[in-house]
């Protein structure tokens, strides 16, 4: 196979530290010393950190690279919009931990141990997002019938780990007598409003390239399918049903999309890192080419007030609006 350009890149250990660089820098952009970013900055790298891991771990591809985490990376600074949600960082760190774990246990029913840490972490998300807790029953499945680990003791694990974060929390609302704001956390499960929020364009492009190129991914990745092993492709159809699950609830609760984007993309780093790694026709080549000039001026927008202000309302004006 003849290598281009996209082929070098995700074989070269250098692309990850440049990514990190250029990461770095849109941090600055967006302004982690102006508004104290501190915090979810520190979120962020740690899921970086653990995506690193798991690609060791895991082995997303079956080459020696650190594309995984590189297209996340730079898929991330795309939406820098979101740089200042907390909700979105701890979400993303939960959901990177909780898959890590949850694919350590692949075809052991008996490791109640990374179960336990892997929804834990889910619980520990659902306290910011309670919203997490929707995902449960589809986790629950995918863990039976992809990664195939879900027993009866794993199954009391996750519960035990679910639970294991209001243990530490409820018992103090309940002794301050704090009973509306036990009642405000869990409301959102039960009500659904209207969303009366409409997403800005630049979410709307976002959104729509990833989208594209994860689909785009995902085909290559199953026709492609018999050169990988079978715990391989069972990990990659846990993230893509996820993937679509996360990607259709921000359709229908537009309101949710900081906050769950981030799980998106990590869904969907596999695929186009795999896509982008394995091919080398002419026309992967310019769409590699076109991907990376577009999530440069993607990220450039959307850590800069003043462009994300001008652009969106640009393309308001443009479309009539």
């Amino acid at each position: 196979m003849e290598k281009r350009l996209q082929n070098i890149i995700a074989e070269n250990v250098l692309t990850l530290y440049v990514c990190t660089i250029y990461g770095l820098f849109t941090w600055i952009m967006a302004g982690v010393f102006v508004h104290h970013l501190w915090w979810q900055l520190i979120l962020l790298a740690a899921t970086n950190y653990l995506m690193i891991e798991m690609s060791k771990d895991i082995i997303f591809l079956r080459i020696r690279s650190w594309m995984v985490t590189s297209t996340f990376m730079m898929l991330t600074a795309g939406c820098g919009f979101n740089y200042g949600s907390m909700e979105a960082g701890i979400v993303g760190l939960c959901t990177a931990i909780t898959l890590f774990m949850l694919f350590l246990t692949y075809q052991n029913p008996e490791d109640v141990n990374h179960t336990y840490y892997a929804y834990l972490s889910l619980g520990i998300a659902s306290l910011f997002y309670v919203q997490a807790l929707y995902f449960v029953p589809l986790i629950w499945l995918l863990t039976l019938y992809t990664i195939q680990s879900l027993g009866i003791r794993t199954w009391l694990s996750s519960l035990l780990g679910l639970i294991t974060p209001y243990w530490f929390a409820l018992p103090l609302f309940l002794y301050w007598q704090d009973f509306d704001t036990i009642k405000e956390h869990f409301s959102p499960l039960v009500y659904f409003p209207d969303s009366e929020i409409s997403l800005m364009p630049i979410q709307i492009i976002l959104f729509i390239v990833v989208a594209a190129l994860a689909l785009i991914g995902a085909i290559n990745f199953w026709r492609q399918s018999y050169e990988e092993r079978i715990r391989t492709r069972q990990i990659y159809d846990f993230l893509q049903w996820l993937g679509v699950a996360v990607s259709i609830f921000i359709l229908l609760q537009p309101q949710h999309f900081d906050t769950l984007i981030r799980v998106v993309l990590i869904c969907a780093s596999p695929f186009i890192a795999h896509f982008f790694t394995f091919t080398s026709t002419k026309v992967t080549y310019y769409l590699f080419i076109i991907t990376v000039l577009l999530l440069l001026a993607l990220s450039i927008v959307s850590t800069n007030e003043t462009l994300l202000n001008f652009t969106n309302q640009a393309i308001y004006d443009g479309l009539g609006y």
